[in-house]
């Protein structure tokens, strides 16, 4: 079992949506996931609501998160509230680190 964590940075439908159904594809097959959407990916989501749907069709299997602070500072939090957990980017990337995750980064 792989240990997998998706650094998505990225301001691009496409890259964001591969990286989406791609780690939804490895936790289905058996593989450990976290999920992180952060900076320029946070203000780029937050424009599209097909993103965001594709977000939630997944959220089962990929339990995504998002930076709080870059959220608080754009006043996203109210549009991921219900669509991804809000936490401290830097920790939980940290510890994932620790854990033994490989990053990938989107």
């Amino acid at each position: 079992m792989a240990k997998m964590f998706f650094f998505v940075i990225s301001a691009d439908a496409g890259k964001i949506n591969m990286a989406i159904n791609f780690a939804s594809r490895r936790k289905d097959k058996g593989d450990d996931v976290r999920f992180l959407i952060f900076g320029p990916a946070e203000n780029f989501i937050a424009e599209h609501e097909d993103l965001i749907e594709n977000i939630d069709k997944a959220k089962e299997a990929i339990k995504p998160k998002a930076c709080i602070f870059i959220a608080q500072q754009n006043k996203l939090e109210d549009k991921f509230k219900d669509h991804m957990e809000l936490l401290p980017a830097g920790e939980y990337m940290s510890k994932a680190i620790e854990e033994g995750f490989s990053v990938i980064t989107v």
